[in-house]
């Protein structure tokens, strides 16, 4: 496991199905994580898999989809640790089924919101902190959707594909930073949620979510301080 001794990373969705894989490795190799959460239901799921880890975890309540919930997240961090050294962008969802003259333009809005807002908005407010630190890694989540463009999947996809384009133009504005900026791309991830909505698929062929979380863990080490601006696919053999 590559180290992250005390550094401070916020996690958003760190207490979803992926995030809590991705909050446990981080724990692991030694970081502090903070990981803001909407489900209360989800957080004692994320203390209890993380076990003895727990005391290097914080889950306040905070709706990243909103500045104002993200700044207030953000000081709350920097003035209790005095920095933030990594972000990692995991709030999304997805939605489709629909073409895209078939798409209402709530759930266009929602899709948008969701996945591009909340990496943007976070990104925005954590940057100073990371630039006043001299040191920073941002990592956020786009999808083989992003890459392609899939049918059917309109506003997903195009969510997804901004996230590949926020990151390029992160990675450029903060290379000078001693900041780095990546985004991994998953197919289907292996979840419960995914096996109940696709119980006649293949799981086996689907990606953990822990080999995801040990590529950002990876992509947040001392050990790619040369990698920003990628897009690192993880589709596992999907």
């Amino acid at each position: 496991m590559n180290g992250l001794t005390g550094r401070v990373a916020i996690i958003t969705g760190g207490t979803g199905a992926l995030g809590r894989a991705v909050s446990e490795a981080f724990l692991h190799a030694g970081a502090t994580v903070i990981a803001p959460y909407i489900v209360e239901a989800e957080v004692p799921l994320l203390r209890n898999r993380v076990g003895a880890y727990a005391s290097r975890l914080e889950c306040p309540q905070a709706d990243v989809t909103r500045e104002q919930d993200v700044r207030t997240l953000v000081r709350s961090v920097a003035e209790r640790h005095g920095r933030i050294d990594i972000l990692v962008n995991l709030v999304g969802g997805f939605w489709g089924g629909k073409s895209v003259s078939e798409t209402a333009e709530r759930d266009w809005d929602f899709m948008l919101q969701l996945n591009l807002k909340s990496a943007f908005l976070c990104a925005k407010v954590v940057a100073p902190e990371m630039i006043k630190g001299g040191w920073g890694r941002i990592v956020s989540v786009s999808s083989r959707a992003g890459v392609m463009g899939f049918g059917d999947y309109g506003a997903y996809s195009v969510a997804k594909g901004a996230i590949i384009t926020l990151t390029k133009a992160l990675a450029e504005e903060l290379l000078p930073h001693n900041i780095t900026v990546n985004a991994v791309a998953p197919s289907t991830i292996d979840t419960e949620a995914n096996r109940q909505a696709m119980a006649n698929a293949d799981w086996s062929r689907w990606v953990k979510p822990e080999e995801i979380a040990k590529v950002m863990t990876f992509l947040c080490s001392d050990d790619a301080q040369v990698i920003s601006g990628a897009l690192i696919p993880v589709y596992g053999r999907a």
